[in-house]
Formats: structure tokens, sequence, C-alpha cells
């Protein structure tokens, strides 16, 4: 008998158990209800609510919403780097029918304050959280809203059995890195070495064998 075969087999039957499992949770149609009472932020002098979307619900306005505070903050940065500003590209990643949200509004006026973009997916053959933004508007940041966010997404992700929060950020961007950093993300194994992003993680630890 060929162990090595029945080794390959065992592993392609878990993978496909993993992914049969994202697929499970990404049915959900919202996986922030157990935390709707996190779904507010009442800090500094800032009064928001928040509320969980997928791409394929959210309305032409509301994207040109999203998308005109994405562009607002990043776009240079995606300029100086390899990766070029390619905005027809980005709306497509940002708008997929995977693509979840927590869309932040200004209790007062309903105006558009950060949002979050994330998927459930799997990574390197693990089951993560792949954030894919999270953007705010100069006016709220250094409040506590970030880090509030973050822990959100990570309560989100570990909740929903994830092993993994995983994000991608340029190194051009030093105060964020600098950020993700704080709240104990790590340079992923598979990050490359000479790039010009980073790939970070924060594990679940309640999980073994990550």
């Amino acid at each position: 008998m060929d162990y090595s075969d029945l080794n390959n087999t065992e592993k392609y039957a878990d993978v496909e158990e993993r992914i049969r499992y994202v697929k499970q949770i990404n049915q959900l149609s919202d996986p922030t209800q157990p935390f709707s009472h996190k779904m507010v932020f009442n800090k500094q002098s800032l009064e928001l609510k928040m509320n969980f979307l997928k791409a394929t619900n959210i309305k032409n306005l509301e994207r040109e919403e999203i998308f005109h505070l994405f562009k607002k903050n990043m776009m240079e940065s995606y300029k100086n780097c390899p990766w070029g500003w390619q905005e027809r590209k980005k709306r497509s990643e940002m708008f997929h029918c995977d693509a979840r949200y927590i869309i932040v509004r200004y209790l007062a006026n309903n105006e558009l304050a950060a949002f979050i973009h994330f998927r459930f997916d799997l990574e390197d053959s693990i089951e993560v959280l792949y954030l894919y933004e999270i953007q705010l508007k100069p006016e709220v940041r250094s409040r506590g809203l970030g880090k509030y966010l973050m822990e959100l997404i990570e309560i989100i992700a570990f909740h929903h059995n994830m092993k993994k929060v995983v994000l991608t950020v340029l190194k051009n961007e030093e105060k964020v890195v600098q950020f993700y950093m704080s709240q104990n993300y790590e340079i992923e194994s598979y990050s490359p070495k000479n790039s010009f992003y980073y790939i970070l993680s924060k594990r679940n630890h309640r999980l073994t064998n990550v």
C-alpha cells in the first residue's frame, strides 16, 4: 500500500471540507448578527452606527460613496507602487459577489464615516477572514475607531471559526503598518520577502494546528 497516496487523499478531503465550511459561512445572511450590540461606536464625541451588507445588496449610490472614500484615501499610494491605479479592476474586486461590508455612518446625518471590506475565504488552505479594506474619513481617525473596528472584525472571524485574520498592506503606508503591528499582527511566512507589500495575520489561538 502506498501510504503517501493515502496521506494525499486525506489532505484533499480535509481541504474539501474546509471549502465547504467557508461556503457555509458565506451563505449566512448576516455574520455580524451575534454582535449587533457592538455595531455602534459612541466615544471621543463620535456617535456612529454600523450595518452589514453583502456587496450584491449595496445600491449604486452607496457603492459610489464607498469607492469615493477608498479612492480619496488610497489612490496616491497605489500610484506610487507597482500595482498602479487601476480603477476598473479595483471596483471589480470591491464589489465582487463574495465581498462583505460593515458600513459605518454618522448617527446624526447618516453620512458615511468609514467601512470595512472583507471576505471569508481559504488562504494557504486555511480558513480565514481576509480583510481587504478598512477605510476611515480623516476626521474620525485617531479617535479609537480604527482599533474598535479591528477588534470587531476579529471577534466576528473567530466566532465563525476562522483560523486567522489576514490582510495585505503596502510598505509605503508606514503608519498603517505600525498600527497593525501594534494590534499584534505578524508578517506571514509566505509574505514575499522583497516585495512592496506585506501579508500580515493574526491567529485564532483558540483553535489548534494553525
